[in-house]
């Protein structure tokens, strides 16, 4: 079983159909979904055919209970801890497609220590960065992966976000790193160089880490010690619509097809069928194949 932990908000987003005007009205659509990237990761590999189960905090509320519902509806085995107020991530998009995000990650700080059972059977626990971006949420995290891999299971972390980057500095993130003890992280190529992950000091140092460093519509490096980086071409994706989630969706993908047993370029190639599938579609929920 695949394990995700992590946030569980609910997104409004704004699509402006004008410039911006400060201080004045500007005509947009609005619309709300449920959001975050360990949802959305859940939502996609569940969806997708793997067992999957999402823990986190969500407020108790209604929008908490209904982001629940909706995320079980996709198949996903949902366990949540309720305290606080649900989060809520407000995304301006811009008619050039420019999208500036405010977020309010409220119950999903608080998650605290995740009962032992809620990890039973878990091969795998995927844990994007943003829960580790403060609150009670990090040190429950990190303790649900020493939990994980002292079962045999493996850990994968997706660094998420430039924002957390910048806000706390690539040593934080080393640090959470080495905390966590991922068999996978999952970056962007340009997080992967800007953090030295790409070097082969770090990857010495790390020799049971594999560093998947994505490139949109370029190809995925996978980077290992002692080895020759293996590069995984991207095929040709027409019609896209949003790149919302396409990481989320190549991280499900990916850690799918590890669980069915795909050797790592195959389990890369699904990571980007699947997130192929989202890109063409709009939306975090993932299209018919």
């Amino acid at each position: 079983m695949l394990a995700v932990a992590g946030d569980l908000v609910q997104d409004v987003v704004v699509l402006t159909h004008e410039p911006l005007r400060r201080g004045s009205d500007v005509a947009a659509q609005v619309s709300t979904q449920r959001g975050g990237s360990a949802a959305n990761v859940a939502a996609f590999a569940a969806a997708s055919g793997t067992p999957t189960r999402f823990v986190g905090c969500v407020g108790d509320d209604v929008a908490g209970r209904a982001l629940v519902a909706e995320l079980a509806g996709h198949g996903v085995d949902v366990r949540v801890q309720e305290r606080g107020t649900t989060g809520v991530v407000v995304v301006v998009v811009e008619q050039d497609g420019e999208r500036t995000m405010y977020p309010s990650r409220g119950a999903s700080a608080l998650v605290e220590s995740v009962e032992p059972g809620w990890l039973d059977g878990v091969e795998v626990l995927h844990l994007p960065l943003y829960g580790f971006d403060g609150g009670t949420t990090p040190d429950a995290l990190a303790a649900a992966a020493d939990t994980v891999r002292s079962a045999g299971g493996r850990v994968c972390v997706d660094l998420s976000s430039t924002l957390l980057v910048d806000r706390h500095g690539a040593g934080w993130v080393r640090e959470v790193l080495a905390r966590v003890a991922p068999t996978w992280v999952s970056a962007n190529a340009d997080e992967v160089h800007a953090l030295g992950l790409d070097d082969p000091a770090w990857l010495d140092a790390h020799p049971s880490a594999v560093v998947l460093a994505r490139a949109g519509a370029d190809p995925t490096r996978v980077l290992r010690a002692g080895a020759d980086a293996l590069v995984v071409p991207v095929a040709p994706v027409d019609g896209v619509v949003d790149t919302t989630g396409a990481g989320d969706a190549f991280a499900a993908g990916f850690l799918g097809a590890t669980l069915a047993g795909s050797e790592l370029v195959a389990a890369v190639e699904a990571g980007h069928a699947l997130a192929r599938r989202v890109v063409t579609a709009a939306g975090a929920v993932l299209p018919p194949a």
